[in-house]
């Protein structure tokens, strides 16, 4: 089934290939959709900001720098995963700019057959941030990374055949496929499930110890001025010791006997 599906996806894009746009075109193309992107995410963050809803006070704030973003990201390099049931992809480098709400996510790596290990297509991936969710058992952050265009920046013995035509409906095609092989952002994101509050005595006031439990939710992951931005929303559970939060007392002090008494 996979070796049908790419024959005739090779096929196809071979008959587009003599009318297909320069690669000058493709590249302004591929250029013009990261900047109305990145544009369009840069408006909805001033929008968002004009109605108070980018950072709500209720909520806590997490960030975490570009540098360290893309050093767990690439630390998950290189990947060799399969697609289908004979095309191999390898993923070897990476880039991430954290600019514009969305942020860009660039990957590079080869595609090839694994029968014919030596025959590459080499391939850029270009995509930003997905879905967020937290594991609650490991703490991690999970990032995915929403592919919005491949790049086929060599097709070996394939390339004079398909063209840049080719190319881009190849890569088009192939596109849902690679989703499958691209990797989750992961970030380790220490999260505290509970307050401690210690036992205090001062003077005439005692406060029993208490444990406030807290339930951690991440609403939202945005990319802004370099940095990934967590909004974190945090619900106090019930608080357990000194019969239910309760243990405060406060002593009086003594009445002075009056003089002569």
């Amino acid at each position: 089934m996979t070796r049908t599906w790419l024959f005739g996806l090779v096929a196809g894009a071979a008959l587009v290939a003599g009318c297909a746009p320069s690669d000058d075109e493709l590249d302004y193309l591929a250029q013009k959709a990261l900047l109305e992107r990145q544009s369009q995410g840069i408006r909805e963050l001033i929008q968002e900001e004009e109605r108070g809803s980018l950072v709500p006070r209720d909520r806590f704030l997490i960030g975490i720098g570009e540098s360290v973003v893309g050093g767990l990201f690439r630390s998950q390099l290189p990947i060799e995963k399969p697609v289908g049931k004979r095309i191999v992809v390898h993923l070897e480098r990476a880039t991430i700019s954290l600019r514009d709400k969305f942020g860009v996510i660039v990957i590079e790596g080869y595609a090839n057959r694994s029968a014919t290990p030596d025959r590459k297509i080499r391939l850029r991936i270009h995509g930003g941030l997905g879905a967020v969710s937290v594991d609650p058992k490991t703490d991690l952050l999970h990032v995915k990374i929403a592919l919005d265009r491949i790049e086929i920046l060599e097709a070996g013995l394939l390339e004079r055949v398909l063209g840049s035509g080719g190319k881009a409906l190849l890569a088009r095609k192939g596109l849902p496929r690679i989703q499958e092989a691209i990797p989750e952002l992961e970030i380790p994101v220490v999260l505290g499930r509970s307050i401690h509050v210690p036992a205090i005595t001062e003077d005439a006031l005692q406060l029993d110890s208490l444990n406030v439990p807290l339930d951690l939710s991440v609403e939202r992951v945005i990319a802004a001025g370099g940095k990934l931005w967590v909004t974190l929303d945090a619900k106090v559970g019930k608080v357990t010791g000194a019969e239910e939060g309760l243990g405060v007392r406060v002593k009086t002090k003594p009445k002075k006997k009056a003089a002569g008494t």
